[in-house]
C-alpha cells in the first residue's frame, strides 16, 4: 500500500511538471496570455490540494525533483580546425618567408597551451570601464613574446619578420612589441579569442584538447639489420602476421596510450632465424630457444598486452628504492595518481614485472653484461637467474670504483691528533670505566722508522709517504630484517612461495604431504599442515595468527620488541651478536625461520658495496669470511 502510494505520488509530480512544461511551450509560441494563467491555476491548485494529503517522504521527492541541476561544464576545448591552405596563407601573410616548420610549431603549441595567458590578453584588449584603454598588444602577450625571444636564437627571430618590417635589434624592446602584435593576429585565427566581435566574453577559453593530433605509435624492435655475429647483415622481415597484429595499452611516462600496435622481425636467413621483438632477442633451435634482454630497449613489456617506456620502469625502481614501498603499495599510488582518469588499474604483479625487467637491464647495461635466459621463463626464474648472473653472491660491482674524500685519505703512518690517554678503550667509550691495560702489541717496522726519522712530537710529512696506497674506509654493520629461510634442518635455501610454505623446493619434495609436526609421518588433512592426531596443535598455530581473533590482533598491534599491558611477561636470555642462536628444538614445521640479520659493507657516504645473510650470529669467522669473499684478501 505504501509503495503504491509512493508512485501514485510519483505520477502526480511528473503530471504536474508536465503542465508546467507545456504551459511553458504555449508560452513561447502564443500570446494567449489568458489561458495561460487559467493552466497555471488549475495546476498550482490540484498541486497543493495533494501536498496536504502527501507523506513526508513525498515531499522530499517532490523538493529534490525541482532542484536546479548542476552540468559540469566543459573542461577542454577543441583543436583549431583550420584547412592547411588557409593555414599556410595565414603564415606567408604574417611571418617571413625564411620561417621553418619548427618555428611555426612552437608557435602554434605556445598558444594553445597558454588558454589562461589568453584570456587575460583578450580582456585586456576590450575595455569595459572608463579607465581601461584599448591596445594593439598586452602586457600578458608582451611576457609570451619574450619568452619566444629567449627561446629562439637570433636567426630564427629573423625569420618571424619580412625584410621591410624586422627591427634592428631583433632582441630589444621593438621586437617584443611587434612579436606580441604577431602573436595576437596568430591567435585571433586560430579561433582562441574569448570575446565576441562586440567585445563581450562569449565563453571562457578551457585547455585546447590533444586528442585529435594524438600520434598513432607502433612498437617495433630497435635493431633494422641481423645482428648475428655469424650472419651477414640482412634486412629483417615483419615475424608478425598482417592479420594478427596485436594492440596493447602503452605506458609512456604518466601518459597512457590505447589500441598501440606491437610488430616483431626476423632474419630470412634459415641458418640464423633469429628474431626481434620490441625488448629482446631469440635465437637457437626451435626445442631450445634461448631469449637475450637487451639493455638499450625503449619499450619493456610487463604483462600480456602492456608495456611501458623506460622513464616509467625506473620510476617504478626509484620509487621503490626511496620509499621502501612494496609492489603493492606502488601499484595503488599509480593507479589513484595516473590511473583513475582513463579507467586503468596497472596491478601488483606487472609492478614486479616492471622492477626485475628494469634491474636487469641497468645493471647488465651497466656491467656490459649479455644477460640471457631460456625462452618465456616465469617470473620466479628469471629472478633466480638475474641473481645468479648478475648478483654476484651480494656484491656490487658498481660500487668497487667509488671513492671521495670522506671514504679515501692519504696513507699517514702516525695520526694527526692523539689522544693522552692510555687507555685505548677509553676513546671508545665501551669500557665502563674498568681498568684495562694498554696495547701491548710491537709498533710495525714502518712506524719506527718514521717516528726514528722524525722525532717522538714531531708529525711526518705526508710527502714522505707518498708512496704508499690511499686508505679506504668501510662501514661494516649488520641490519636485522628478518628475511626467512627453509624450516628443514641446517638449509637456508628460498622458500618455495611467501604465501604459507616453510621449505624449500627440494624439501617441499621431500615432506611431500607428510605431515608438518616433527617426527609424524602421518599423511596431513587436505587444506592443512597436520595430519588427524595432530589438528589441535595446527588450530592453536592459525588462531595465534589469524586477524579475526584478539591474539592476532595484539600481534598486528605489536611493534617489535615492544612491551605492551596484555603482552606476557617472558625472560629471553640475551644473545651475544658474535654467538651463535642456542638450538631450540622445533615442534613443528608449520612457519618458516629467520636469519639473524643482513650484514652490509658500506662507505661512510653509505654506498653500499657487498652484502651477506648471516644465518644465527654475526661471529668474527663470518665476517672474516664475508670479507675475504668480498675484498679476496690472502692475509685476512
Amino acid at each position: 500500500m505504501y509503495l503504491y502510494k509512493i508512485v501514485s505520488e510519483s505520477s502526480l509530480f511528473k503530471n504536474f511538471s508536465g503542465h508546467v512544461n507545456s504551459t511553458q511551450t504555449i508560452y513561447d509560441s502564443t500570446s494567449q496570455l489568458p489561458w495561460i494563467i487559467i493552466q497555471l491555476f488549475v495546476g498550482f491548485s490540484m498541486f497543493f490540494h495533494k501536498l496536504g494529503s502527501m507523506s513526508l517522504f513525498g515531499i522530499v521527492i517532490l523538493f529534490l525533483w525541482f532542484c536546479p541541476v548542476v552540468y559540469a561544464a566543459a573542461t577542454e576545448d577543441p583543436f583549431p580546425n583550420i584547412a592547411f591552405d588557409v593555414f599556410s596563407a595565414f603564415i606567408e601573410s604574417t611571418f617571413g618567408p625564411k620561417i621553418s616548420l619548427s618555428t611555426v610549431l612552437m608557435l602554434l603549441f605556445s598558444l594553445n597551451e597558454n588558454t589562461d595567458l589568453l584570456n587575460l590578453h583578450a580582456r585586456s584588449q576590450n575595455p569595459q570601464f572608463r579607465n581601461e584603454q584599448k591596445r594593439d598588444s598586452s602586457t600578458w602577450m608582451n611576457v609570451l613574446s619574450k619568452g619566444i625571444q629567449k627561446k629562439l636564437t637570433a636567426k630564427k627571430m629573423k625569420s618571424l619578420f619580412t625584410k621591410e618590417g624586422r627591427p634592428e635589434d631583433v632582441m630589444g624592446a621593438e621586437a617584443t612589441e611587434l612579436t606580441s602584435i604577431k602573436l595576437n593576429d596568430f591567435a585571433n585565427f586560430l579561433g582562441l579569442n574569448p570575446c565576441g566581435p562586440n567585445g563581450k566574453i562569449l565563453q571562457k577559453l578551457y585547455p585546447i584538447s590533444k586528442a585529435s593530433i594524438e600520434s598513432v605509435l607502433v612498437l617495433c624492435p630497435t635493431s633494422y639489420k641481423c645482428m648475428d655475429a655469424s650472419c651477414q647483415p640482412r634486412s629483417l622481415l615483419m615475424l608478425t602476421r598482417v592479420n594478427e597484429i596485436p594492440e596493447v595499452k602503452l605506458i609512456k611516462g604518466t601518459t597512457i596510450f590505447k589500441n598501440v600496435l606491437v610488430l616483431s622481425a626476423y632474419c630470412p636467413n634459415s641458418k640464423c632465424k633469429t628474431s626481434y621483438f620490441v625488448d629482446h632477442e631469440t635465437y637457437g633451435p626451435p626445442n631450445n630457444r634461448q631469449k637475450a634482454y637487451l639493455s638499450d630497449a625503449n619499450y619493456l613489456k610487463v604483462g600480456q598486452s602492456v608495456y611501458v617506456d623506460r622513464i616509467f620502469s625506473n620510476a617504478v625502481l626509484n620509487g621503490i628504492y626511496s620509499f621502501h614501498a612494496s609492489t603493492a603499495a606502488y601499484s595503488e599510488f599509480w593507479t589513484n595518481s595516473f590511473g583513475e582518469t582513463h579507467s586503468v588499474k596497472i596491478p601488483r604483479c606487472q609492478i614486479w614485472q616492471t622492477f626485475i625487467q628494469e634491474s636487469i637491464r641497468s645493471i647488465s647495461g651497466q656491467l656490459e653484461i649479455a644477460f640471457e635466459t631460456n625462452n618465456n621463463p616465469s617470473i620466479a626464474d628469471l629472478t633466480n637467474k638475474a641473481y645468479n648472473s648478475l648478483g654476484e653472491d651480494g656484491g656490487i660491482r658498481l660500487s668497487d670504483g667509488h671513492a671521495c674524500s670522506e671514504c679515501t685519505q692519504d696513507y699517514k703512518a702516525t695520526a694527526d691528533y692523539a689522544a693522552q690517554n692510555e687507555d685505548p678503550a677509553a676513546i671508545l667509550g665501551v669500557d665502563g670505566d674498568a681498568p684495562i691495560p694498554a696495547l701491548a702489541a710491537p709498533p710495525l717496522l714502518d712506524d719506527l722508522n718514521l717516528a726514528n726519522a722524525h722525532g717522538p712530537n714531531e708529525i711526518p710529512n705526508v710527502a714522505s709517504v707518498t708512496s704508499k696506497a690511499p686508505v679506504k674506509m668501510i662501514v661494516m654493520d649488520g641490519i636485522v630484517m628478518g628475511p626467512t629461510h627453509c624450516a628443514a634442518l641446517d638449509c637456508t635455501g628460498d622458500l618455495l612461495n611467501a604465501r604459507g610454505e616453510a621449505f624449500c623446493p627440494t624439501h617441499v619434495t621431500q615432506f611431500g604431504n607428510k605431515c608438518r609436526v616433527v617426527g609424524c609421518g602421518n599423511i596431513k588433512v587436505a587444506k592443512t599442515q597436520a595430519c588427524l592426531d595432530h589438528q589441535q596443535e595446527w588450530s592453536r598455530h592459525q588462531q595465534s595468527r589469524t586477524k579475526s581473533t584478539m591474539s592476532g590482533v595484539r600481534r598486528m598491534l605489536n611493534h617489535r620488541n615492544e612491551n605492551l599491558a596484555w603482552n606476557p611477561v617472558v625472560e629471553h636470555e640475551v644473545q651475544p651478536h658474535d654467538q651463535d642462536t642456542p638450538e631450540v628444538p622445533r615442534r613443528n614445521y608449520f612457519t618458516p625461520p629467520r636469519f639473524y640479520c643482513i650484514e652490509t659493507i658500506c662507505t661512510p657516504r653509505g654506498v653500499v658495496i657487498a652484502w651477506k645473510k648471516f644465518h644465527k650470529s654475526e661471529s668474527p669467522t663470518k665476517i672474516l669470511k664475508f670479507l675475504k669473499d668480498t675484498y679476496f684478501f690472502e692475509q685476512v
